[in-house]
């Protein structure tokens, strides 16, 4: 009788076990270069979804800038561990100025919802070229070691709310 009560108070206990995990470790830290932009109409009457490749022109002028006009391959984002800076400006020089984010109007940005399941979402609020303050929200789809894949959920764009999902190569540290 005993052996019985032992061996099924063993069995309970390995397969009641419910396995822990915490949240994903995320590597967002770097600078990337946006290589690749999908516009999808969240109207599914509607297949106007288009694909954007290195060298071409998203706009959307109910977008805040620098957002509003993204040219693939040469719209740069840098994220530190705590800050996020946008739209490197080209000098002479080579050196990294940025046109949103750079001292003393850094960006700082918050992960939420980050757990085993997703991870998570990327808000960061800064104030445009005139001076309004925007908030963006992101979906971190991936975040692999060099590419971060991120999703900005309903836009709109000619009456229409769209879904943009964003591929970012890791171009440096």
């Amino acid at each position: 009788m005993k052996r019985i009560l032992v061996l099924s108070l063993i069995i309970c206990f390995f397969v009641s076990c419910e396995k822990y995990s915490t949240g994903t470790n995320l590597t967002l830290s770097g600078k990337y270069v946006l290589s690749l932009l999908d516009v999808t109409s969240e109207n599914q009457n509607d297949y106007r979804d288009s694909l954007y490749r290195p060298g071409s022109v998203y706009k959307n002028k109910n977008l805040p800038d620098p957002f509003d006009s993204m040219v693939i391959n040469r719209f740069y984002i840098h994220l530190t561990y705590s800050e996020v800076r946008m739209n490197l400006l080209e000098t002479p020089d080579g050196r990294d100025i940025w046109q949103y984010g750079d001292r003393p109007n850094e960006i700082f940005y918050r992960v939420y919802c980050n757990n085993s399941y997703n991870n998570g979402i990327l808000n960061f609020t800064y104030l445009t070229k005139d001076r309004t303050s925007r908030t963006m929200n992101f979906l971190i789809e991936q975040d692999g070691i060099e590419s971060l894949q991120l999703k900005l959920l309903g836009t709109r764009a000619n009456g229409e709310n769209q879904t943009l999902t964003m591929v970012f190569s890791r171009v440096g540290p």
